[in-house]
């Protein structure tokens, strides 16, 4: 399905040329027909000579509706510019042509209306001016056909024009991301709210769940129809008209996009290729105010120019505009900007990045990103918006580049081969010679992943460095360290593990070859330490009297504890490990021949305080040797 999409002057008789041709009337508000003037966008419908059924979007041509008239061209593949054979080119007419070229609008058909208004030599005098104005722009060379509403003349070549222009059309792109740019929402008694728009870039069912965006309002799909007739797909390319379910009009507006949920985010702010047209009045400069147009939406926006102090007349350059309003574009959405007063079409161009940061000017890497991610291969795409130091999973990856899944996967799976990627699998990281991608896949580019294995290395030798008696960092601080999520981080953590970069222990990392190690003065004190505590049994003196007495820290301690050569029963109490393993060892044998203990059998037996004695039992309740009965202690 192909959508016609007309544009012109004001009065040269557009939308009676659209009910000549289909017998339908575009102009649906009844102040349109008391004025005689189109004021907002039209729909029809015609089966052309071939017998390909093709939609009409019908805009206003007058300079106060120009929103409106971009609110409904953004979808068209063919353009019908109507020219008034008695009039000749007007202003609308160029600031129209001046649209359908900045959005590469390159098939049309110009309608020289009025045809039997005007004599031959005259009509002859309107080609040449019409042709001129059309050399510069995408629709140059396009067929001229004299049209008469009224008799009739020139209907069927321009039928049968229109049927060969639309015939070489290559199939419409469906990248299974179906959108709808909302240009209408209405309600039908007893059926509820409808919008209608242009579908592309996917397929759309009755009972499918949609996101209205950017409100992020959730809805399912009641029905389609597609030129009046019930359809249960529609398919990209085709105007349609969606019956929503659960959800009021005043809920919708023009402008927002409907969309399957979960891919396309809003954004305050897009970096572009902008293009001013030569007939703009004046250069941009930076921080000018616009207004941005894509789709059915319209906002205000800021510019800030990336390599150029001011943008002349004709010329292209690099930009990025801060929105008042958030808006759902994708990447390579075209759209077109106005100066508000006098309002004026200026210029267009392209969305490059759809979620970028703030820049700073005059930087060249960025300026060569921003060329790769305009003109660059899928593989150079998708390179350039990897992360320079984090790993990304391919759904994420997606949104940024706005590549197709199928050809993403594609590009990622020659980056892989090519060595300029990794893919990160958990424990099988780089086992796999042919890996199998998905949404889930995480991915990281290979300068990055060198750049995140030193970080993570340095990290850890840096913490060996400060904690030389510890065993690792933990390893929820290295995971938030490097800023990653839990689920990128096991991946890090299996694919650094894989290479021998680090070593897991439990809940710590070491860096691979980092061994705990005491000074000589440190191991002739530990020597005692140990000895004075198997003497001492299960009464140690306290924590801090033991370090003070032997001269250590609590670093080594720790250390001791974290070898398993000491016991930390509480904060205060630390006991040698054989003295506990016998300690354990005894209670057990007590409980068996006993049936339970309590703490003052346990007291008397070890010949220890109640202190100890409760404090070791409440050690074993942990680490459920024993369970607590009223008084009483059995084993668990």
């Amino acid at each position: 399905m192909y959508v016609i999409g007309t544009a012109g002057h004001v009065d040269h008789g557009k939308s009676t040329l659209v009910k000549a041709l289909t017998g339908i009337d575009p102009d649906r508000l009844q102040e349109e027909k008391d004025r005689g003037m189109t004021i907002d966008l039209g729909f029809a419908w015609l089966k052309l000579p071939s017998g390909q059924e093709v939609s009409i979007v019908d805009v206003p041509g007058h300079e106060r509706f120009i929103k409106n008239m971009l609110a409904g061209v953004g979808g068209i593949d063919v353009a019908l510019l109507v020219v008034a054979a008695d009039e000749g080119p007007m202003p609308q007419t160029d600031e129209h042509l001046a649209i359908l070229d900045l959005l590469g609008i390159s098939r049309g058909v110009v309608a020289l209306t009025k045809a039997d208004l005007v004599d031959d030599e005259w009509m002859e005098l309107v080609k040449a001016e019409v042709e001129e104005r059309l050399t510069p722009t995408s629709l140059a060379n396009s067929p001229l056909i004299p049209v008469s509403a009224v008799t009739g003349r020139g209907l069927p070549e321009l039928l049968s024009t229109l049927d060969s222009l639309l015939k070489a059309i290559p199939p419409k792109r469906d990248v299974a991301k179906p959108r709808v740019p909302v240009d209408r929402v209405f309600t039908i008694a007893g059926f509820g709210t409808v919008v209608t728009g242009t579908l592309i870039d996917g397929d759309l069912k009755v009972g499918q769940e949609v996101e209205i965006l950017p409100s992020g309002k959730k809805t399912r799909i009641r029905g389609i129809q597609s030129h009046k007739r019930k359809v249960d797909t529609a398919h990209p390319g085709s105007r349609v008209a969606v019956n929503l379910a659960s959800i009021a009009t005043d809920e919708i507006q023009r402008g927002e996009v409907m969309t399957t949920s979960g891919w396309l985010r809003p954004t305050k702010a897009v970096d572009i290729k902008l293009r001013l047209i030569k007939a703009a009045p004046k250069p941009l400069e930076q921080g000018d105010s616009l207004t941005f147009h894509t789709g059915a939406t319209e906002t205000v926006a800021k510019l800030s120019l990336l390599d150029a102090n001011t943008l002349e007349p004709g010329q292209t350059g690099w930009a990025q505009l801060r929105l008042a309003d958030p808006v759902a574009v994708a990447r390579g959405d075209l759209f077109i900007v106005r100066i508000p007063s006098p309002s004026f079409t200026v210029g267009g161009g392209s969305v490059v990045d759809p979620h970028p940061k703030r820049h700073r000017r005059f930087q060249e890497e960025l300026l060569r990103k921003l060329s790769t991610l305009e003109q660059g291969s899928p593989e150079e795409i998708a390179l350039g918006q990897l992360p320079p130091a984090t790993p990304l999973d391919l759904h994420t990856l997606s949104l940024r580049t706005g590549l197709p899944q199928d050809q993403l996967r594609q590009a990622v799976s020659t980056l892989l081969t090519q060595g300029d990627a990794l893919l990160l699998e958990g424990s099988k990281a780089g086992s796999s010679d042919h890996p199998v991608l998905n949404s889930q896949s995480i991915v990281i580019s290979t300068h990055a992943w060198s750049d995140l294995k030193e970080r993570v290395e340095a990290m850890l030798a840096s913490f060996h460095a400060e904690y030389p008696l510890r065993r690792g960092m933990p390893r929820e601080e290295v995971r938030s360290r490097t800023g990653l999520d839990a689920r990128a981080f096991s991946r890090v953590e299996a694919r650094l593990i894989a290479e021998g970069v680090v070593v897991e222990e439990g809940p710590l990392m070491t860096r691979s070859g980092h061994q705990v190690t005491f000074t000589e003065g440190q191991q002739r004190r530990v020597s005692e330490l140990l000895a004075f505590l198997k003497d001492t049994g299960v009464s140690p003196p306290s924590t801090l009297d033991l370090l003070t007495r032997f001269g250590l820290d609590s670093e080594v301690l720790a250390a001791l504890v974290d070898q398993g050569r000491l016991v930390q029963v509480t904060p205060e109490i630390v006991v040698e490990k054989q003295v506990y393993d016998t300690l354990v060892q005894t209670v057990v044998e007590l409980i068996r021949s006993r049936g339970s203990i309590t703490v003052a059998t346990m007291r008397d037996h070890f010949n220890t305080s109640r202190k100890y004695a409760l404090a070791l039992l409440e050690q074993l309740d942990e680490k459920r040797v024993t369970r607590r009965v009223g008084d009483e202690r059995v084993l668990f």
